[in-house]
């Protein structure tokens, strides 16, 4: 039976791919209380997306809202009120047309780092060199602001390739984001992309507690001699 009056089945379906990511994120200690959102492009301008004031992890589908891409444009919002960070996956989906989904997760080693100065350089490991080249540090920025939303865009789009997978937020985590092509936008192509934008933010993650861990074993080793 569609759990989802008036939905499609391809939305039934994302909205359990959404549940599962967010299921995901807890699990690896990626997010904690309400922190972290995540949303996923859908037909005819529709954005897919976690509510505010909600643990991820914990979510059912019918929790979900749907918002529009535009604000000013329509449909009327469907469900309850979507992610204080929304007007940052909105300014992503349009400065970045391939992207169909967007996660945002509090990296706790990601916030300590930033909070001391230091910006990870993917080069260092081959996993990050090779799946997120570059990783841009955005500066402190008020939360759910559209001042943060327009430079958080602005990272995504860079003027020469390669396009970033994620970026840092200085002090407020990671944001990760995945593509899927135009003509094959149905429902597994979706949940690939969300998947893949979770396998992003695990791959900040790994980066960010090597770079602690040898910033560690350096003062370590200093100490010592």
């Amino acid at each position: 039976m569609n759990r989802h009056a008036g939905t499609g089945d391809i939305e039934v379906s994302l909205r359990d791919a959404v549940c599962a990511a967010g299921r995901r994120l807890g699990a690896r200690g990626l997010i904690s209380a309400a922190e972290g959102n995540l949303s996923i492009r859908l037909a005819g301008g529709v954005l897919l997306t976690t509510p505010t004031g909600r643990r991820k992890d914990e979510l059912e589908p019918a929790d979900l809202a749907t918002v529009p891409l535009d604000p000013a444009a329509g449909p009327e919002p469907s469900g309850p009120p979507p992610s204080s960070d929304i007007a940052i996956h909105r300014a992503i989906y349009a400065t970045r047309a391939d992207v169909v989904a967007v996660v945002h997760a509090h990296l706790p080693i990601s916030m300590a780092l930033t909070l001391a100065g230091h910006a990870p350089d993917p080069t260092a490991l081959p996993e990050t060199a090779y799946h997120l080249p570059v990783l841009p540090l955005v500066a402190f920025g008020e939360m759910g602001s559209a001042e943060l939303a327009g430079r958080v865009a602005a990272a995504f789009a860079p003027t020469a390739p390669p396009l970033p997978g994620a970026v840092l937020l200085e002090r407020h985590g990671a944001i990760a984001v995945a593509s899927a092509e135009v003509a094959d936008r149905g429902s597994a192509a979706l949940e690939a992309a969300l998947v893949l934008a979770v396998d992003r933010l695990e791959l900040v993650d790994v980066l960010c507690r090597v770079w602690r861990d040898a910033i560690l074993l350096r003062a370590a080793g200093e100490r010592s001699v």
